[in-house]
């Protein structure tokens, strides 16, 4: 992340701001009185023990569960009743768990239909390529380095290469803030380390959300942390910071059985 966006962090007004937002589903509060903030070209990890509101924070953002109170505003407008296609519309972009990427279609051919981003099928299935879309294709295949499988079928890809396809077809919409659910569960070890500077690389032009589970990861990422718990924010700070915090340490180690947090 470049330095010069992480001293204008605390003077910049919020680009998605989560005021005491709270759901739930029946009689189980899922999120309680969650208060966030992130500015334009921040890179935030989002991390919590199961059962701590993760999924239900993103889907809250985008529109998939609306809040039974308080309020979600991006760029200063309120979220909360907007469909989620007009949210995404509006530049939000959302990468899921398992990639959702069009399996017996080349790579080029799943970035050519997401720069297209047409809403017309005859359009998005016959509709030639400008020459500036073209070139977004080359690029979004630089950025992610997918450049020599660009005829290769991408349910060939390997499970880090489809996640890196995806958040490929994402930025072809060019969000401004782009949440990224869990993007390194089953790759190896080198695609974890270039999941990280992909994700580094891409904060500044975009604000990007990672939820994770790897610890390693998030504290590879160099990225301030907040941790979700019941529903609301715990704590916030950098990894080493929440690590040695008592009250992320009696959590987690309350909680989890599998070894996932080393304080």
């Amino acid at each position: 992340m470049n330095t010069h966006h992480a001293t204008t962090h605390a003077a910049a007004a919020p680009l998605l701001e989560l005021r005491g937002v709270s759901v739930s589903f029946d009689g189980f509060w899922a999120l309680n009185d969650l208060n966030l903030r992130l500015v334009p070209g921040e890179l935030r990890a989002v991390i919590g023990p199961n059962g701590a509101g993760k999924t239900t924070f993103l889907d809250v953002i985008t529109g998939k569960v609306r809040p039974t109170k308080g309020e979600v505003l991006f760029r200063g407008r309120s979220l909360v009743g907007i469909a989620e296609h007009r949210i995404a519309r509006l530049g939000i972009g959302r990468k899921f768990q398992t990639p959702r990427v069009i399996q017996n279609l080349t790579v080029r051919r799943n970035l050519e239909l997401a720069v297209k981003g047409s809403h017309d099928p005859l359009t998005l299935l016959f509709g030639r390529l400008s020459h500036p879309q073209r070139q977004r294709v080359q690029e979004l295949l630089a950025v992610v380095g997918l450049e020599a499988h660009v005829a290769q079928q991408a349910g060939s890809l390997s499970h880090g290469q489809k996640q890196w396809l995806e958040i490929a077809m994402l930025l072809a919409q060019d969000p401004e803030l782009l949440l990224v659910d869990e993007p390194v569960a089953g790759l190896s070890d080198e695609e974890t380390e270039l999941t990280g500077k992909l994700l580094r690389s891409l904060a500044g032009d975009h604000t990007v959300l990672v939820i994770e589970h790897d610890m390693e990861f998030i504290r590879e990422l160099h990225a301030p942390v907040t941790v979700l718990h019941e529903g609301h924010v715990l704590c916030e700070g950098s990894m080493d910071a929440v690590q040695s915090d008592p009250r992320v340490i009696e959590v987690y180690l309350g909680t989890e059985t599998e070894g996932e947090f080393q304080p």
